[in-house]
């Protein structure tokens, strides 16, 4: 008898729980269509403006790399043969010094100092300057300014 009750709670359940399923609907579960449809995510807009033309932004945090303040879609590729940033920022003799607002930002001391060797040796090539490998491309570190919103509250 108790086997019997058992069987008999066990169909009802099923029952119940097909006839529930059939009136949920998928959206619901945010099934709208397939688990490969995704929506193309927006992106923020760079600087538009010409080096020295946009005004330049603080660092969010301590030792943040500096924001891009122009535009930069035609100094890219960053090659071997070729880095245009350095036409504008390589400029040791500027290292330390006041510069104006409209002023290139010149490339920091510490890009040209190898730190993977011991003692932190200075690049020089031919008696001038030169940038470490590792600080050659720009992009790495340094971000082009957007109009993008923060996605969560910062306290820095």
């Amino acid at each position: 008898m108790r086997t019997r009750t058992l069987i008999i709670a066990a169909a009802v359940a099923l029952f119940v729980g097909v006839v529930v399923a059939d009136e949920v609907k998928e959206e619901i579960f945010g099934l709208s269509g397939s688990v490969f449809d995704t929506p193309d995510p927006l992106v923020p807009a760079a600087s538009a403006g010409e080096p020295g033309e946009n005004q330049k932004l603080g660092s969010y945090f301590e030792d943040m790399p500096p924001l891009i303040s122009h535009q930069i879609a035609d100094q890219l590729p960053i090659t071997l043969e070729e880095n245009l940033c350095l036409d504008c920022h390589h400029l040791p003799g500027e290292i330390g010094t006041e510069i104006g607002a409209e002023d290139a930002t010149p490339v920091p001391e510490s890009h040209y100092v190898d730190t993977r060797k011991v003692g932190g040796s200075i690049s020089l090539t031919d008696g001038a300057l030169k940038l470490v490998g590792a600080r050659y491309v720009c992009t790495q570190c340094h971000a082009a300014q957007t109009d993008a919103e923060p996605l969560v509250p910062s306290t820095y």
